[in-house]
């Protein structure tokens, strides 16, 4: 099927890469790509480095950098599978001259021929990284980086510091200007390097707005945000992540547009004690098996289990509620129990409960009264579901069937502690529920004891000390004497005050440390009774784990770019930067000096920037934010909203792929499975050639890159991104005079009742939108992501028909910017 010859290479895009080189894209059509022996087909689609010239003058050198930038499911083609992939390579003309500005320059190459003007306020730089999504307005330290890379051409180093303005993106208006400063060398091909010469650029001083960066003689950034409504469309897009992955509900409006059945219902209790101690491995149901209902937790990745390192994902989210409980309110992430009275991110939640406790045996699921109280250990089935074949409610043809693990201590234990640390915080909203906990949790704590467990000591830590807390009196000789607080006291002093001994330890930042700060952090938060030295000591330990980089050891003035990774760089650990901020985030929230916590706050918001743009490859990691997002996660629900098709046959509306997806990013290794070279034998130069950040390109069989799980990367930057926006802070009267004080013209919304509908007309730029509509009280009503039509001029957003006659008001993030305006419904 591949032949060099009938694939087209057209010229995309012209951008800048310094002050005298002009980046040249060219793509390809799809190429179907044969699963096996591929090694030479690369230099077949290789650039030609000869035949260009600029303004008749050939450049002094040519570099290459090609990577994948989509990727099709496979396809059978005579028994033998291919994969079809489409291709981006960057032309690096290096001229021996520099740019001028308003001068026109005619480029003349293998692949036609382009006329470009240059002028640094319109032609995109691709040296100039910033967090593409919106900057935190709290943070005092805010930049943007510049930094060259020319494929196999290598790095630049500037030979003149340049000016450079931040303009506002309404008004063009210069609000700030400065020079760029030299941070250091940052070559080499080391698994944490970028390969650059870094120099960067202070954004600190901005407010609220939105706005871009010129570099003289050299192009302009993307459009990027500081303030509020940027903080908050992060927190929201990243939580609402794990909404898209819930089980066992459907996905419906008014809550997404990315709409789907309802999902895995039923489940056996096959108990299956899996490959080895608390091991997983498929599970085949026997036919005709008893089935039970089953609801909550989130699909693991591409895959549709639940398995037990799940349990990290409410033991995470209990604790960040719990420490910032004023950075929530209800009716914040717009998602079905919205409106409850109850905060919708513990809402969220309790979801990943549910899962938990419906796993948990008793009198209503056994006939076992020594099984009462266990908690199987997830559910799985028989095989991986399939890229472009299946979708959650559509598994098999929808016949696939799931049996749960045995009985597991690391999931009795966890579900004990967060059954009695949910019943303690939803106790305000809902007292029959928190009762119901309670008992759960009682439930599961009185079968580790009678199993005798004690090898999984971080989950038995964490179910001891939120047994103490639930059970404290106040008494200080009772609560001293309490037999879950004598408990915990032993396993903190041993387990993290001693150091422990692997992998019970806490590392913060190594994900395989069976510790991590929220398995404790709540002996400091409530005000009970407390060994004062195992409280100390506890501080300090959590202070050394912020103030020394944890496990990794990133500081924030030790390397130019916020990864916080620096030791171990695969599956995932190159974009969960919520693992690496985790300690500061809770001292920012513990410490009582207001230096110490704006720097807290400081080093958490950096590590947020970075997979949201501010990185080497100036990519959005994150689906659904950002100007330059993913375009091919390994999400099987995506593959169906991308290309408007369903599993049954048919289509639907294309909308893109599911926002709040965090990939697993840049790998210091590759894998040599067939699917997955498929993609990167296609990423010039080679991938251990290069610099470790720059170990990424786009492709969905590239698991090990652009894969994601719930657990591992997913939920810790939702913890971290709702650290970094506070609801109380963002009032709705501050949001709605935001948008009023916007020049209203740049946005023109032409709301057609009859169909229940507005056209919205901007010029948004090419590409995807991300737009929401909000109510007068903040709440947001609705999402919708379209791509833009006749050159970014217009879109259409509809089925409005579920909003009552009212104000609204109406966000757009576009190429270009951000866009807002309102409307009346009548």
């Amino acid at each position: 099927m591949f032949c060099p010859a009938t694939i087209a290479q057209q010229i995309t895009t012209i951008e800048t890469s310094s002050n005298n080189v002009w980046v040249v894209h060219l793509e390809t059509d799809w190429i179907d790509i044969k699963e096996t022996n591929r090694p030479t087909v690369y230099d077949d689609l290789k650039p030609s480095i000869t035949g260009w010239t600029v303004n008749g003058m050939s450049p002094n050198d040519i570099g290459i950098y090609s990577n994948v930038i989509d990727e099709k499911k496979a396809i059978s083609i005579s028994n033998e599978v291919y994969f079809p992939i489409k291709m981006k390579h960057r032309v690096y003309l290096i001229m021996n001259s520099d740019l001028v500005e308003n001068q026109s320059y005619v480029i003349l190459s293998p692949y036609g021929d382009t006329t470009i003007a240059f002028q640094q306020n319109t032609v995109y730089c691709e040296s100039i990284k910033v967090n593409q999504a919106g900057y935190n307005l709290k943070s005092e330290v805010r930049y943007s980086n510049f930094g060259i890379f020319m494929g196999d051409k290598g790095s630049l180093q500037l030979q003149n510091l340049p000016d450079f303005f931040v303009k506002d993106s309404i008004t063009n208006n210069v609000i700030n200007t400065g020079t760029l400063s030299y941070w250091g060398d940052d070559t080499g091909n080391d698994k944490a390097q970028s390969g650059e010469y870094v120099y960067r650029m202070d954004l600190s001083a901005l407010s609220e707005g939105t706005f871009y960066i010129e570099v003289v003689g050299i192009g302009r950034s993307h459009y990027f945000g500081v303030g509020y409504q940027y903080s908050r469309y992060i927190a929201s897009t990243h939580l609402r992540g794990l909404y898209h992955q819930r089980c066992g509900i459907a996905l419906e409006q008014p809550y997404t547009n990315y709409e789907r059945g309802i999902c895995h219902l039923e489940v056996a209790h096959t108990k299956y004690p899996g490959n080895g101690n608390e091991g997983q491995g498929w599970i085949n149901v026997p036919l005709n098996s008893q089935m039970y209902p089953i609801q909550g937790g989130y699909h693991d990745a591409a895959d549709f289990d639940r398995r037990v390192y799940h349990t990290i994902i409410p033991l995470l989210m209990l604790n960040y509620y719990e420490a910032f409980q004023d950075h929530f309110i209800d009716n914040q992430y717009n998602i079905p129990e919205s409106g409850n009275a109850m905060p919708d991110f513990l809402d969220e939640t309790l979801w990943g409960i549910k899962i938990w406790e419906q796993l948990q045996l008793d009198s209503s699921n056994s006939s076992n009264p020594s099984e009462y109280g266990g908690v199987m250990g997830g559910t799985e089935t028989s095989k991986h579901p399939g890229y472009g074949s299946d979708r959650a409610d559509w598994e098999n043809n929808g016949n696939q069937v799931y049996g749960t693990y045995a009985v597991y201590e690391s999931t009795t234990y966890a579900s004990a502690g967060f059954f009695a640390q949910a019943s303690r915080l939803i106790a305000p909203y809902d007292s029959q529920k928190s009762a119901d906990f309670l008992q759960r949790a009682q439930l599961a704590w009185d079968y580790t004891q009678t199993q005798s467990f004690n090898t999984r000591k971080g989950f038995k830590l964490y179910a001891a000390l939120q047994m103490y807390l639930a059970t404290a009196t106040g008494n200080t000789n009772d609560d001293m004497n309490n037999p879950y607080h004598i408990i915990f006291r032993d396993l903190a002093q041993d387990l993290i005050v001693n150091g422990g001994s692997w992998p019970y330890q806490y590392l913060p930042g190594n994900s395989a440390a069976r510790i991590t700060t929220s398995h404790f952090v709540s002996y400091l938060l409530n005000n009970v009774v407390k060994d004062s030295t195992l409280a100390s000591n506890l501080y300090l330990r959590i202070k050394t784990g912020a103030d020394n980089g944890g496990y990794m050891g990133w500081l924030p003035n030790a390397y130019p770019y916020p990864q916080g990774v620096t030791k171990f760089i695969g599956w995932g650990a190159a974009t969960a930067q919520g693992r690496y901020a985790d300690p500061a985030a809770y001292m920012y929230r513990l410490s009582q000096d207001p230096q110490e916590k704006q720097g807290y706050y400081d080093l958490v918001s950096q590590l947020g920037d970075y997979s949201l743009g501010l990185n080497p490859l100036g990519q959005s990691y994150v689906t659904g934010l950002g100007n330059n997002q993913v375009q091919s996660p390994l999400h099987l629900d995506s593959y169906w909203t991308k290309y408007g098709e369903t599993p049954q046959g048919g289509t639907q509306a294309a909308i893109g792929n599911v926002p709040g997806i965090v990939v697993f990013g840049f790998t210091e290794g590759r894998s040599g499975a067939d699917y997955q070279t498929a993609v990167s034998d296609f990423l010039y130069p080679e991938w251990d050639s290069l610099p470790g950040q720059r170990r990424w390109t786009d492709g969905w069989s590239l698991v090990n890159s652009n894969e994601f799980t719930t657990w591992e990367t997913m939920v810790w930057n939702t913890c971290m991104y709702a650290v970094l926006y506070s609801a109380q802070d963002d009032t709705t009267l501050s949001m709605q005079e935001n948008i009023n004080n916007k020049v209203e013209n740049n946005l023109s919304i032409s709301p057609n009742p009859a169909k229940n509908e507005i056209k919205l007309r901007a010029n948004f730029g090419a590409g995807f939108l991300n737009g929401a509509i909000y109510d007068v009280t903040g709440k947001q009503i609705k999402q919708f992501n379209r791509f833009a039509t006749h050159r970014g001029s217009n879109i259409i957003v509809n089925r409005l028909e579920t909003l009552a006659p009212g104000l609204y008001f109406i966000h757009v993030q576009g190429e270009n910017g951000l866009f807002t305006g309102k409307f009346i419904k009548n």
